[in-house]
């Protein structure tokens, strides 16, 4: 747990639609990074960036006002979907894409080798100004050196 709050980088938590800006319905988010309070003339709020637990999932960064965030005791599946700036894997923390999520690539294009490069080709493309500091060739054995294309 962070610092006095009874949650975490890790935690599941739910916030109805009135104590969150920027969205829409209940959120149930996955914590990978809690930001800074900030107080407000109707409480104290915290900026939190997670994972939304929905399908599909996304990232989210959010305000939340910080009275009104409860934690979810029921654990939620992993989701193994980039964490950015980093891209580190939401669900193990690995380098994204992850060895699991790899599998599930394989997986979902079975057969269609040329949609699974492109897909990486655009995610690496995507990738490239957070992870300037990475050599070409580094970035290149992450997003595309593990493919079998034939």
């Amino acid at each position: 747990m962070t610092a006095g709050l009874p949650f975490g980088v890790g935690s599941v938590v739910q916030l109805a639609e009135q104590h969150y800006c920027y969205g829409l319905g209940t959120l149930t988010l996955r914590i990978v990074e809690v930001g800074r309070r900030v107080r407000h003339t109707d409480g104290l709020w915290i900026n939190v960036r997670g994972v939304q637990l929905e399908s599909p999932p996304r990232q989210r960064r959010i305000l939340a006002r910080l009275d009104a965030i409860q934690t979810q005791p029921v654990p939620i599946p992993v989701t193994h979907i980039p964490v950015r700036p980093g891209w580190d894997c939401a669900g193990c923390g690995a380098a994204w894409p992850c060895p699991d999520h790899r599998r599930r690539l394989l997986d979902r294009y079975a057969g269609k080798p040329a949609a699974l490069g492109i897909y990486l080709s655009t995610q690496m493309t995507a990738a490239v100004p957070d992870l300037r500091h990475l050599p070409p060739e580094e970035l290149y054995e992450r997003f595309l050196g593990w493919l079998q294309l034939a």
